[in-house]
């Protein structure tokens, strides 16, 4: 069967962009507060491996990086005439998805939707006429067996994670989950555009993302992932080998000069990581490479990923609040966060922290000893964001129980703004506090010549003088003007 795979366009415009893939952090990016960012589409792009390895006409379109406009696509999708399209959702992005959903029904597909928002709410995008099937959790295989069906070979009553209408009944078949993720192909990666897929973290292009395990053994109250997507506790780690396989073959296929690892945590396994570090080296694989971490890396894993090519490792810290800390079940203390910026600086690793605003329990006082904190722990850099209780955490739980939600509408939870607040914190505090860290942070690096070269150097590589030049002009309006 033909299957269309697609990203959908969303919000862009001469000051702001929507970004989607995947179960992380969907939300606008506001053009003058960051630098150009396209999160690679894994899942899609999985699938997509897993629809073509079993026979099936895969078209894999992510219509973000590539920049298409809702006109461009209509005229894409119309022309290729799709039997199955398959459209990953978020909870910001929702209305904007069904209404593509429909227009795509219109043109005589089946439509199949995933992804955090219909993995959380199935029950309301199924009350759609026009949504014919719904996948929730990892999608992959369920998704073949879909296609395989709607061809002729099998049934779709069975199919776990698939959720469909029975008549007036919606059924929500038992999750699936896969268990050994070393079995799965690449992520079809020939029909993207992978000189789009900039990570404003790494410091070489042209960069790729991979990933090297699924799913985190911790249960942090306002993450999509184990909440979500994976379905509660669920990690699954791939081989050294299998990892240093795909980091070879983005090197010889895409001449990738830096590789970043977008897992949950990379370091969940410190034994896998040093035996990652032994493969790399045993190889003599010439890569640079980064990764999403956490704070517990011991002193032996910093250097085994020093001496294979590791050059910055990112991870969450999201408050300086000891008990906001435990409110989320943040499985970090400050000292660990501390020794390990501490370790970094000492073995030569690159460090960027994350910090979130208007976490259960914030108070003027607690957001600003976060800022402090983040201002003086000796990061090189650092990512600031309000705290979104999306649709089936169990931070979106407490905030409907507590009455903190006042937000009225999905497009609400693009993180632009606060879509909570307490008592004795407003939505209006915990936003400015955002933006006030933002400029910052940008202006800590803009007044570092290394850094500001580097990034600089990294925007042209991507769009050339032209970005440069823009890009300049962005944030020095935004450090003038504000928000």
């Amino acid at each position: 069967m033909k299957v269309l795979l697609a990203n959908l366009p969303w919000i862009k415009d001469d000051e702001k962009i929507g970004l989607r893939a995947g179960s992380r952090w969907p939300h606008l990016k506001l053009k003058k507060e960051q630098l150009p960012y396209y999160p690679f589409p894994f899942f899609l792009a999985y699938a997509a491996a897993v629809l073509k390895e079993g026979g099936h006409d895969v078209h894999l379109k992510d219509c973000i990086a590539d920049e298409m406009s809702d006109n461009q696509f209509t005229d894409y999708m119309a022309g290729l005439k799709p039997d199955v399209v398959v459209f990953e959702t978020s909870t910001p992005s929702i209305n904007n998805d069904l209404v593509w959903t429909k227009k795509a029904k219109g043109y005589g597909a089946v439509t199949v939707l995933s992804g955090p928002h219909a993995t959380a709410r199935p029950r309301d995008l199924l009350r759609e006429e026009y949504v014919d099937y719904v996948i929730r959790y990892e999608y992959e295989y369920p998704l073949l067996e879909l296609v395989n069906a709607l061809s002729g070979k099998g049934e779709v009553d069975e199919i776990k994670s698939l959720c469909f209408r029975r008549g007036e009944e919606i059924i929500l078949n038992d999750k699936s989950q896969i268990e050994d993720i070393n079995m799965m192909p690449y992520p079809l990666r020939e029909q993207l555009p992978m000189s789009r897929y900039i990570d404003p973290f790494c410091k070489h292009a042209p960069n790729a993302q991979m990933m090297t395990s699924r799913g985190c053994p911790y249960q942090c109250i306002y993450c999509l992932e184990p909440w979500v997507f994976y379905g509660m506790r669920s990690y699954r780690a791939r081989t050294p080998k299998s990892v240093v396989d795909e980091m070879q073959y983005l090197v010889e296929k895409y001449g990738a000069k830096e590789i970043y690892f977008d897992d949950s945590s990379f370091s969940v396994d410190q034994e896998r990581v040093i035996k990652i570090c032994d493969e790399i080296k045993r190889r003599k694989l010439k890569v640079y490479w980064s990764c999403m971490a956490d704070a517990k890396m011991r002193e032996e894993t910093l250097r085994a990923m020093k001496e294979a090519g590791c050059i910055a490792a990112k991870f969450g810290v999201e408050s300086a609040d000891p008990q906001i800390l435990k409110n989320i079940n943040k499985h970090i203390n400050l000292d660990e966060v501390k020794n390990v910026v501490r370790l970094l600086k000492k073995i030569g690793i690159g460090s960027h922290a994350t910090y979130m605003f208007g976490l259960p329990g914030e108070t003027k006082e607690s957001m600003r000893r976060t800022m402090e904190f983040a201002f003086t722990l000796g990061t090189d850099t650092a990512q600031f964001s309000v705290a979104i209780p999306y649709p089936g955490t169990r931070f979106h739980e407490m905030a409907e129980k507590e009455g903190w939600l006042k937000a009225t509408k999905w497009e609400d939870y693009s993180g632009q703004d606060a879509v909570l607040e307490y008592p004795n914190l407003s939505g209006a505090e915990i936003s400015k506090m955002m933006h006030d860290c933002r400029r910052k942070i940008m202006l800590k690096v803009a007044l570092n010549p290394k850094q500001s070269l580097q990034y600089l150097k990294m925007i042209k590589d991507y769009g050339g003088i032209t970005a440069v030049v823009q890009n300049i002009i962005e944030k020095t309006t935004y450090l003038m003007k504000g928000k």
